[in-house]
This record gives C-alpha cells, structure tokens and sequence, in this order.
C-alpha cells in the first residue's frame, strides 16, 4: 500500500488527501505530494531511532493529518503500528484495556498528538503492570513536544536518505502493516496481524466488481475512527488507490453529536457514503426532514454501501425513497461480510433491492459453508485476504482456523434461495449471539433483531434481544427520539404511554406474522439511558453488542421477566 500511496502522489501531487477542521471550523488540507514527503522524513526518522518489525509504534490519538503521517511513515520503515481505540486511553472504566494493548504490542513508540485527555490514562499503566512496564520503555512522541517527549517536529524534520527507499522496495506481501485489535466483546481484545497481502487482497477484490476511476474526484465524509478496520484500513486503503479525499468528519452517529455531520454534508458533497445501519438511520432522519440537503446529497453521491449490522428492511427502503425522489432511479447500496481478521470474504456489488443479500465470495476469497442447522452455515473463508494470525498467541490462531486452514468467522449465513446459489446469501446471525429457550428452540437473535428493528421502524432505533434459558423472546428498545419526541409531548419517549403503545401495535402486527417461539416478541421495555461506549454497549462502527448490553443491564433484563412491571409492555398472544 505505501507503494501505491507513492504511485498516486506521482500522479496527484496537488490533490488533497486528508482535510480535517481546525478549531474555527475551516478545512485544512493534506496533498498527496506533502504527505509522501513528510512520510518519507517520519520513516527516516524512525529508522535512525532503532524502529523494526520488534519495535513497533502505538498510536493513541483520533484520526488527523498527523496521525496519518505517522501511520504511514511507519509503513514506509517497514515498521508496525497499532491505533488504538481513543476509548481505550480516555474513558477510566477502559483503562485496563489500554493496560492489556501496551502489553500485547510492547511498543518501541507511544505517539500521543493531544496529552491532555489520554494523560489519566498513560498514567493508570505505570504502576508496574505488563503494559505500564512497556510503556516505560517506549518513546513518547507528541505533537507540541511536552517535556519529557519527543515533539512532532523533530520527526518531520529528519532529512530522507536511500535507505529509505531500499525499505520500501524490500516491503513485500508478507510484511506486517498494523495490528489492529477486535473489539472485545467476548473478553480482552486480541491484536490481529495484518499484511500488505490482505490489503492488496482487498483492493484487488475491490478493483475486480467495481474498477476505480483515479481521474473522478471521489470524496468520502468519515466519522469512524482509524482504530475500526473498516475506517483505518479498508475505507482508507480505497480512497488512496481512487486518489480520493478524505474528510474527517468532527460528529458522530449519536444523539448530541450528528449535527455537526449534517452540517458537513452540503460543504463536502460525498461521492460515496458508507456507514453502519445506525448511522444511516440518523441521517435519512435528517434527509428526510430537509428536502434541500437531500437534494445536495443525491445529486453528488455515486454509491452507497452499509456494513457492522444488518441492514434493516424499513430503513432500505427509506433510503430507496429517498433516492427515487431526488435522483428519479434507486441507488446501488452495496454491503460485504468481512472482520479485521477477513478483508476479503463476501460481497455484494451488484444491483439488487433485496437488502437482505450479503453477496458471493470476493475475488480471491474461498468460501467454506459449515452446516449449523436446517438451512444456516457458519462462513469460514480462506486466501490472501485472511490474517496470518494474532500477535503472540498462538494458542488462538491455531483454534481460529480448521484443519483446512479456513478461518472461522462465527457468522452465520443462508442462501437466498437454495435451489439458486447464484442469488447469493443473506446474514443469519453470529453463531455466539444465538440462544436456546427453556423449550430447547434455537433464537436467531441477529435475524431476530433485524425483524423487530424493520417492525417498529421509524420509532425504534435499535434492539437487543433477551431471552436466554427462559420462556419467552422479550426485547429492550432504545426508541427513536426524533420520531417518538412528537409522539411523547413533554415525557421522555422511553416513558410515554402513546409512544409504547405505538411500538407496541407495530410489533403485534410482527407477531402476527412470526407467532413462532423462536420469533414472536413476548414483551418490551424501552430504555431511556444510551448505549454506553465504556461499558461496551456500543462499538466505535455503532454495532450494538448484545451480550455487553444484558450482561450490563441485568436489571433491566429482570424486569422483562418480572410480574406487573408497570414500565413493561406486554403484547396480546
């Protein structure tokens, strides 16, 4: 990928590839040609100071121009790096999760662009765990130079010499690139390896569905953070061999945070937009309450694709409406089906409006369909775009993959119809998320999700599903604000009479129409508190962890299953 990134500034020196805000709210710019440039001085830089495939380099920031050009210069040297999740070094209940990546990586350099708000953190690690004493080791690089640290500066003012460009040329697809950690959602992250094979896996996967156009001005408006795969690795990795520009967006898919993204758009009129289901429910709120920035929007965006979580069929068809109205012709919406172990697994490029459809295999992608009931199969792929492992335990990588050397994903998959493969297949759940009722019947609690959300569309904006060793399916609800405020006059909607009873008619209507078991929703309870980022409510792509949000809320989930709880709604059998 560096190589590629070299090849682009050859061709577009001038063209921007980064542009963030500065504090005014004006965008400032990075070309293609000063990045090489400074990436080329950072590498240098780190290769006078000892940095090699032992020594690594953390970053712990939010996306910049900054970061990049340490990520990249350490790519450059042939050096790893890892960018850790802000969270990680700035929420106090996600510290020991810092502590436990310090470790695992065993850093050479820490690069922190703002001290301030990870200083709590970096100090939370120094009293003589694994991690703080990593840590202690490490050279601290900052962007102002802080006593004590290395200040930016010094590092882009390193003069390049040959050798970095013999570095280069010796990089090849077995190289480590990053290791970017999982999200912990089942326990300690694990730092998964990741090589130039895989990414040049995915853009080559990528170039054979949907061939890149370098001469196009392709713009991206981003909110998730670089510590996200899909964000930091495959969006990025796209824009670079497109010649695209990336816009950092400042808000974020959460009530109190998305105004700045809606502000953004009319200024930076994405060619594409890509986001987790969440994320699209915010903004087709927003678009559909103001008719002249989906004009803007529509008339600009070439593609759209969605990932992290199933898409709902509701909000689909939202989106389609939408697109109809202000371009006259529905739009391709893209997905895959792929992790930070997988880059290339499957996908769906081309023109369908059955959003259900995950895809086929990728190019380059061997797919292993694995039976776990009458008509699912976990999906276990195999090639190029697979991670050779995790860094340091060996014990995982050897159960991540089968006998056949196919890595097991733990996502569950069932075609469209059976009787023609070529129609593709849709998500079916993650294998762990499933659960048995106390009758011995399987919950498809992925599939399941996705029906309710789809049910009580506009007024729900997400669901997770309980039911584990009980009767009945019930579910918790977070209500969707901007829908249901209207509805709740003065009252919070997680409180209002008229809003659960609204969900409750459109769920009644679900179970008429899935009165099994397995399916049917038995009873409701809205929430009123968010999910909770610390408690890993909430994954920084907006996926909903299910398992962190009951095992957080158990008293909520007590409640679903207690007598005459008045905040509970029950649906008639």
């Amino acid at each position: 990928m560096v190589q590629v990134l070299v090849d682009r500034a050859s061709q577009y020196p001038n063209r921007p590839l980064i542009a963030e805000q500065d504090s005014n709210g004006d965008w400032i710019y990075l070309t293609y040609g000063e990045a090489v440039a400074a990436c080329r001085r950072i590498s240098q830089w780190l290769l006078d100071h000892g940095a090699g495939i032992d020594r690594p380099l953390v970053i712990l920031s939010p996306r910049s121009r900054q970061h990049f050009l340490m990520a990249w210069g350490a790519q450059m040297a042939g050096v790893p790096y890892c960018p850790v999740s802000v969270a990680y070094s700035t929420v106090p209940g996600a510290y020991t999760k810092l502590d436990w990546v310090l470790a695992q990586v065993r850093p050479a350099f820490v690069y922190v662009e703002d001290l301030g708000p990870h200083r709590d953190g970096l100090q939370s690690v120094t009293a003589g765990s694994a991690g703080g004493r990593a840590l202690a080791d490490a050279v601290l690089i900052t962007s102002d130079g802080e006593a004590g640290t290395v200040a930016f500066a010094e590092l882009d003012s390193a003069e390049p010499t040959p050798i970095v460009d013999e570095v280069m040329a010796s990089i090849d697809g077995d190289t480590i690139t990053r290791y970017m950690f999982t999200s912990g959602s089942t326990g300690m992250p694990k730092a998964v390896i990741q090589t130039h094979a895989m990414h040049m896996a995915f853009i080559a996967a990528m170039e054979a569905t949907s061939p890149s156009e370098p001469d196009a001005e392709v713009r991206v408006l981003d909110w998730m953070p670089w510590s996200h795969t899909g964000s930091g690795v495959m969006r990025l990795n796209m824009i670079i061999n497109s010649g695209g520009t990336v816009y950092l967006d400042s808000g974020r898919p959460q009530p109190g945070h998305f105004d700045s993204t809606v502000a953004s758009l009319p200024i930076v009129r994405p060619t594409t937009y890509s986001g987790s289901p969440l994320g699209w429910s915010m903004l087709v709120d927003a678009l559909e309450a103001n008719d002249e920035l989906a004009a803007i929007f529509f008339a600009n965006a070439e593609s759209f694709g969605f990932g992290a979580a199933a898409m709902p069929e509701a909000l689909a068809a939202r989106i389609q409406r939408l697109a109809e109205r202000h371009r006259g012709a529905p739009l391709l919406l893209t997905t895959s089906l792929l992790s930070t172990e997988v880059s290339v697994g499957l996908s769906r490029w081309w023109p369908t409006l059955d959003h259900e459809v995950l895809g086929l295999p990728g190019p380059g992608a061997d797919i292993k369909l694995v039976p776990v009931d009458d008509n699912r199969y976990e999906i276990r792929p195999r090639g190029l775009g697979v991670t050779p492992g995790y860094l340091g335990d060996h014990t995982t990588t050897s159960s991540a993959f089968d006998d056949e050397g196919f890595f097991r994903m733990g996502d569950a998959v069932r075609f469209v119809d059976p009787a023609d493969p070529e129609r593709g297949l849709c998500f079916a759940g993650r294998v762990s998320e499933d659960f048995k009722l106390t009758s011995g019947t399987w919950v498809e609690a992925g599939t399941l999700r996705s029906l309710v959300i789809t049910a009580s569309s506009p007024l729900v904006r997400d669901a997770v599903i309980c039911g584990l060793n009980e009767a009945e399916v019930t579910a918790l609800l977070w209500p969707n604000m901007e829908h249901c405020q209207p509805l709740a006059g003065q009252a919070h909607p997680a409180h209002s009479i008229t809003v659960g009873k609204a969900i409750a008619t459109s769920l009644s209507v679900h179970n008429t129409h899935n009165p099994a078991s397995s399916t049917r929703i038995a009873r409701f309870l809205l929430l009123e508190e968010p999910p909770n980022p610390a408690a890993n409510e909430i994954t920084e792509k907006g996926y909903i962890n299910q398992r962190a949000v009951q095992d957080h809320r158990k008293a909520d989930v007590a409640r679903l299953y207690a007598k005459d709880d008045p905040g509970v709604i029950a649906l008639p059998l």
